[in-house]
């Protein structure tokens, strides 16, 4: 009986981690980070910025709030008739007072959960010192004070007396005017019987904007227990954003006036309280437990000494200290060589008194030679001033911070930290970021960079007196050490710039995409392409290289950032996400919600850049930092392409001549049409700039391009300098030809992989006339993950055509579902639940494969993988979609045809697209390899993996199968090519022959007969070809520091799982593959290989066939790519195989 496939080719609770950057690039040591807090008397001031202070207090105090000295108790009078009054209680004018805008939240607990409510008859005035007393908002207050009675800024009186007032007040300015004129207020008091008015932005009033008293008094309360002052509003954003980060970092505490004391067994001369620890348990609980609680004396602003402890710290090469594997104790594990330690120094107000305690920090270090640092593979660097680091200034702040980049902190480690374009970095060195409160120096970080840069614009001189020019070197010492410099002007931005503060991004330049060629036969204009990224500034790469005689590559035919045209004449597109039609992709075509998107920084602000940033997006480079900007720089406009393997596609035949009339004749006449015939080849890939790219196959030159309408609240990220790579469109496309409303239409399919949860399809029938209106359909759904596996075309058996795909990851039901949708429509035509998976035990389906079993060219059966191990069948045989289901149930429960498990029974993922052929009895063979490599953590091997396995599974159409079923294939020998004399290391397999009565497949284990279990996984697509199974297998590196890893490119054969019976690899390197590319067992036996090694992570590999030879070429992590010179089809006595179409 005829089969056919019918591929058309050419983190919420419970959720799985999926990974934001390439896994083969991501080291797995824990960042450190020291967070420094400004405990300067200054945070206990209840007004902010500092030239409202003639009063230190809003409310009489009572002593020790803060656990520590006080203040005078002055406080800004409530007399209505002076100006003060309402300057220092309006947030117009004083940044931290209340706001009705905003919902005051509690702090957060170490475990995100938040702190309870304020009693508003009882409010704390500490939450963390509840002893220090309340007060009642609710009612008239009365209370001896020093009232300070100001109607300008430099006309104050001061009394102390007894006076009443009512607490909970509030005035709105009305935008004009003199700030000290009460006339331009407006005065809100707090009391029962009235509505309020916030916004829409409140999520605590249940009719907003308008809230009730109870709500009002209720928000207005923990304003006041929570917000009150400087440090509290501190701590409520360092605890906000601290509280959503992961375990994967070490933190440690420290402030800028703690005295001397021993840490980690080591005499600290201050500044740090505890070092750094993992970010979980009891030690995360203590970074709250000190943020919350430390005592805030009234005392002095010395930046630059605290600084320098900090430094100092990271200078111990104790295994006690931040460079051991369990800080804090003696674990003599030895110390890792790509640890990144970064300190949050966060302050309200200028430096002063305090100089670094090392006299080498003092000197002017960014304008002097610093000591020469030697790296991997012999590189080196040494600082030599330049700008915008340097200035004619010692001892600042900014020169502490460049004393600790400059120079290596551990001599004694291997350089081995990983680098990015903000930090080139490879020795152990600090890099500070650094966030004022309420603070603004002389120099502007949006404009003034570039003339920093050139040389242009000086550095001013800061000073112990205090002065703008002290906050400027606030900015000048993340500079120096490459972080990064946030000035919040409220505690809301401030709990956002802190946030986005702890993002770091680790760079390298790589390749993982697999290689695309534009034939399977070797001719003269035969070429291959491959994709490329540079994570160093997150931007790609598509190379077209021709293909000699001898199945060698040649020469490079063209890059396609060569060929994008310039921003303004640029075809790109979208969909409007309000009338979901296709749409240009320019400012007025927008729907206000895509506006709104693109208006909204990576803070969350609506900036109303929006315009800018869709130039950004378009190309246009104008705005970015380098230019004088406030965008991220990018060295090309075309952004990085990681798992999008490029599609080509041509002018192929899928045989649909062969259906029932009018398509089957529709479908000659089709293809017989001269625009047809003479349509231009095309390559389709996804990158990370939110766009699917179309490129002429030829010329390289863009032909268009499609942002996918559901990542817009996303694309605001890339234009930040901030932004820390995310995935767009990172899944791989799918193109086929299909009978759509009585044409025949060539479609494609696009998803945007771990970049988001939709599908889209584009009418790609004639590329060069893309317009709006070949724009079909987009499709979302709640129970749709990230589809990082591909859709399909089908046509099914009711003759209907539909996009066929899992449903991916991170869904919201978290169980593994089939999405059959309409071609032509978008419209749902099944979901087909295995209800298996949940929250606790999230699930997903990979890329299914659909198999015509009757030749008529429509889809019979469906297989697909999940995360559970299970391989599922799909029957749509039926002529009705009420009548497709899954194969198999107990009951009514769906059950699979396969659970892969290991040989203790556990569970392996299958995360790949399955192969299917025939078997020579009845039914089919279905292949597929086990193991995952899309989570944070993926990458890492621990001492005991679990051993996955790659499967041949008989399915006869009547039974299940158990592991227990199979024949088992084993890996014999792994031979050392410098031994044996072979161009690389090989593997042997065994032998072992099937007995058809009793098996009902295969397996073969992926352990290594002389290192054991290594964490080998298959997660690329196998192919079957001639008989032949082949797949790529990965093994990431065990060295947390290195890269990467290896694979083994297997080849077996296909009903048996056996070692072939003859020699496919040219393993001698003499271009022949005969007999003398077997090897020599322990036995003395000799025998063909069956998988040769690679020193790279590579893909399912290309081919393309020459006669009595054939090519494979793949790429790899490190961005080479090889070939492999391979026998052809080889035809030796019965063959039972037929390839899949």
């Amino acid at each position: 009986m005829a089969i056919a496939w019918l591929g058309l080719s050419a983190p919420a609770w419970g959720a799985l981690d999926l990974s934001d950057a390439p896994l083969f690039l991501t080291t797995n040591a824990d960042p450190n980070i020291m967070f420094t807090l400004d405990d300067s008397g200054s945070m206990q001031w209840e007004l902010m910025p500092d030239d409202l202070i003639y009063s230190y207090y809003l409310y009489p105090r009572a002593s020790g709030i803060y656990g520590s000295s006080d203040y005078s108790n002055w406080v800004v009078s409530f007399d209505d008739s002076y100006g003060y009054t309402a300057v220092a209680r309006s947030h117009d004018v004083n940044a931290i007072y209340y706001n009705p805008e905003i919902t005051y939240k509690p702090w957060a607990e170490a475990d995100g959960s938040l702190y309870p409510d304020a009693t508003p008859s009882c409010a704390p005035h500490n939450p963390e010192n509840t002893g220090a007393g309340c007060r009642d908002l609710t009612s008239t207050n009365s209370a001896y004070a020093g009232w300070d009675s100001c109607t300008s800024r430099w006309s104050c009186s001061y009394s102390t007396s007894t006076r009443s007032f009512w607490p909970a007040v509030y005035y709105k300015y009305d935008g004009t005017g003199n700030i000290w004129n009460t006339s331009n207020y407006t005065k809100v008091e707090i009391r029962s019987g009235s509505t309020y008015t916030g916004s829409s932005e409140r999520t605590d009033c249940a009719a907003a904007p308008t809230c009730t008293y109870a709500e009002e008094i209720q928000n207005f309360a923990n304003w006041y227990t929570y917000y009150r002052s400087r440090i509290l509003a501190a701590r409520a954003g360092v605890g906000r954003a601290f509280s959503q980060q992961s375990e994967a970092m070490r933190v440690g505490f420290a402030t800028i006036n703690q005295g001397s004391k021993t840490v980690d067994g080591v005499s600290s001369p201050g500044t740090i309280i505890k070092g750094v620890r993992p970010f979980n348990g009891s030690d995360r609980a203590d970074f709250f437990d000190n943020l919350y609680g430390h005592d805030i004396p009234t005392a002095g602003t010395p930046l630059r000494r605290a600084l320098d402890d900090v430094g100092q710290y990271f200078m111990r090469s104790d295994n006690s200290g931040p460079w051991g594997e369990a800080p804090g104790t003696n674990d003599s594990t030895p110390q890792l060589t790509c640890r990144q330690s970064y300190n949050i120094l966060m302050t309200d107000g200028y430096w002063a008194a305090g100089s670094a305690r090392t006299s080498a920090a003092r000197a002017n270090v960014d304008n002097s030679t610093g000591p020469s640092i030697t790296g991997p593979g012999g590189a080196s660097y040494q600082y030599t001033p330049e700008h915008p680091y340097s200035d004619s200034h010692s001892n600042t702040l900014a020169d502490v911070a460049m004393y600790y980049w400059n120079r290596d902190l551990r001599p004694g480690l291997a350089n081995k930290v990983p680098t990015n374009t903000a930090d080139p970095a490879f020795w152990q060195h600090l890099v500070n970021f650094t966030v004022g409160l309420g603070v603004n120096g002389t120099l502007d970080p949006s404009t003034d960079l570039a003339g920093l840069e050139a040389g242009t614009t000086s550095w001013p001189q800061p000073s112990t007196s205090g002065s703008g020019a002290n906050i400027d070197d606030l900015w000048h010492a993340a500079l120096n050490s490459r972080g990064d410099f946030f000035s919040a002007a409220d505690p809301d931005t401030f709990a956002d710039a802190l946030t986005a503060s702890l993002n770091s991004i680790v760079g390298r330049s790589s390749s993982a995409s697999a290689i695309t060629s534009n034939s399977t036969r070797l001719d003269t204009d035969t070429n291959i392409y491959q994709a490329r990224f540079d994570s160093s500034d997150w931007t790609g790469e598509l190379y077209a290289y021709e293909i000699e005689s001898d199945g060698s590559v040649g020469n490079q035919a063209w890059k396609a950032t060569d060929n994008i045209p310039a921003a303004a004449s640029r075809s790109i597109f979208t969909l409007n996400s309000t009338s979901s039609n296709g749409v240009t992709f320019e400012w007025g075509n927008l729907s206000s919600s895509q506006q709104t998107d693109l208006d909204t920084n990576i803070l969350g602000v609506d900036d109303g850049l929006g315009q800018d940033r869709l130039a950004y997006l378009r190309g246009d480079q104008s705005q970015e930092l380098k230019n004088g900007g406030n965008f991220r720089n990018r060295s090309s406009v075309l952004g990085d392409i990681i798992n999008s393997d490029p599609l080509f596609v041509g002018t192929p035949d899928y045989g649909y001549a062969l259906l029932s009339d009018p398509e089957g004749t529709d479908y000659t006449t089709f293809r017989d049409n001269t625009a047809y015939k003479n349509r231009q080849g095309m390559l389709y890939f996804g990158a990370n700039d939110g766009m699917l790219h179309a490129l002429n196959a030829d010329s390289g030159a863009e032909v268009f391009t499609y942002v996918p309408s559901f990542l817009f609240p996303e694309l605001s990220d890339l234009t930040s300098p901030d932004y820390a790579h995310k995935y767009y469109v990172d899944g791989s496309a799918r193109a086929g030809d299909a009978y759509i409303n009585g044409v025949w239409r060539t479609v494609l399919l696009g998803s945007a992989g771990a970049g988001g949860r939709g599908i889209f399809a584009l009418d790609v029938t004639y590329p060069g006339t893309f317009d709006a209106g070949d724009v079909l359909w987009e499709y979302t759904h709640a129970d749709l993950g990230y589809t990082i596996g591909q859709p399909t075309i089908v046509r099914l058996n009711d003759d209907s055509w539909a996009a066929l795909f899992g449903n991916g990851y991170n869904s919201d039901n978290h169980k593994a579902m089939l999405f059959l949708v309409d071609l032509e429509t978008g419209n749902l035509i099944k979901a087909i639940d295995t209800e298996v998976g949940s929250s606790a035990s999230p699930n997903g389906l990979a890329t299914p494969v659909p198999v015509d079993v009757d030749g008529n060219r429509t889809t019979d059966y469906v297989y697909a993988g999940d995360l559970h191990g299970n391989l599922w069948k799909f029957d749509l045989t039926g002529s009705n979609s009420n009548q497709w289901e899954i194969a198999f149930k107990q009951g009514n429960t769906p059950k699979p045809l396969f659970v892969a498990v290991d040989g203790s029974g556990n569970t392996q993922p299958i995360t790949i697209r399955p192969a299917v052929g025939n078997h020579p009895d009845s039914g089919r063979m279905v292949y597929f390899g086990t193991g995952k490599y899309i989570e944070i953590g993926d990458n890492v091997v621990g001492l005991n993996p679990q051993v996955q396995t790659f499967y041949g599974i008989w399915d006869n159409d009547n039974d299940q199968v158990d592991r227990g079923d199979l024949l088992e294939q084993t890996i014999l020998a792994e031979i050392d090519a410098t031994t044996a004399g072979l161009v690389s290391d090989v593997r042997a397999i065994s032998n072992n022959t099937a007995d058809w009565n009793s098996h009902d497949g295969w397996y073969l284990d992926l352990e290594s007969p002389v290192s054991g279990a290594e964490g080998e996984r298959v997660i690329s697509a196998p192919l079957l070809r001639h008989g032949r199974i082949i797949f790529p297998t990965v093994i990431p590196s065990a060295d947390v520091c290195d890269y990467g890893g290896s694979s083994w490119l297997m080849e077996m054969n296909a009903l048996s799982g056996a070692r072939l019976a003859y020699s496919v690899f040219d393993m001698n390197g003499d271009g022949k593959v005969d007999d003398k590319d077997y090897v020599t067992l322990a036995d003395g036996s000799k025998v063909p290989v069956s998988g040769t090694r690679f020193d790279d992570m590579i893909d399912t590999p290309a081919i393309i066939s020459a006669g009595e030879k054939e090519y494979k070429y793949t790429s790899g992590s490190s961005g080479s790519f090889d070939v492999i010179t391979e026998k052809g089809s080889v035809v030796r006595g019965r063959q039972s195989w037929r390839q899949l179409k």
